[in-house]
């Protein structure tokens, strides 16, 4: 009889090609994972997401299901895992959990955070983008307010995106300052997230503070669904924090 179990992990998404397996590309944290479980488990499993991380995005709280007919102790099973995959993915938690659940349909919502240093900075520099101009913190908090809500965000999307639903829902676009005023925070929590979309929001609102792009023009443009000359930041940046259920 085959039992459903969810699986929680955090990577460090720099060398690899993503979260998904994908043709012609082997070096993807589901394909690691993958592996691990079928040597360990002794029969082929295949892994759901609740989120396709791209290549170089980290995560903290990826989830994830898999099935099996495999009687085991979750904590043997973890630690043998871990075992057999590179030290930049962790699996942190194995449970069994319902027939019906499914990381990435039963999931209510995601949040990510994309991390900026205003300094230069050499130790931990690959968890961070860091951002040469000065910026108007006051005014990327107002930009940050057009995103939230139930809208399109076509206009934030590259033109490669073959989604014809572009409407999510953002319940959270919060930027957090340190007290050095040299670390910026970007918290985003949505129903759902389009290709790029993360990296897409901040890259704009990045654009905004340093007076590339005018906050009205942006604020129009996205209310009419045309599109935005929004910078892509770079994935180095970029967290999958939690997945909400």
């Amino acid at each position: 009889m085959l039992s459903n179990y969810r699986i929680i992990v955090e990577f460090d998404g720099t060398g690899f090609s993503g979260w998904q397996n994908q043709s012609g590309r082997n070096n993807t944290i589901q394909g690691q994972l993958e592996n691990a479980l079928k040597i360990v488990l002794k029969h082929e499993v295949k892994l759901i997401g609740a989120g396709r991380t791209d290549a170089g995005v980290h995560a903290l709280n990826q989830t994830a299901n898999f099935f099996s007919s495999i009687n085991f102790d979750s904590i043997r099973l973890l630690n043998s895992v871990n075992s057999l995959i590179p030290r930049s993915i962790t699996v942190k938690n194995i449970s069994g959990v319902s027939d019906s659940f499914h990381a990435r349909y039963s999931a209510k919502a995601r949040e990510y955070e994309y991390r900026i240093t205003l300094k230069r900075i050499s130790v931990g520099r690959m968890y961070y983008h860091h951002v040469k101009y000065p910026l108007n913190f006051k005014l990327m908090t107002v930009a940050a307010e057009i995103f939230k809500g139930e809208h399109s965000f076509k206009s934030i999307c590259k033109n490669k995106s073959d989604k014809h639903d572009f409407k999510c829902n953002v319940s959270k676009f919060e930027i957090k300052l340190n007290r050095t005023g040299q670390m910026l925070v970007f918290r985003i929590k949505a129903n759902r997230f389009l290709h790029s979309m993360v990296r897409g929001l901040t890259g704009t609102i990045i654009d905004i503070g340093r007076g590339k792009l005018d906050l009205d023009d942006v604020k129009n443009k996205f209310r009419n669904g045309e599109k935005i000359k929004a910078t892509y930041l770079p994935p180095d940046g970029l967290f999958l924090k939690k997945i909400y259920y």
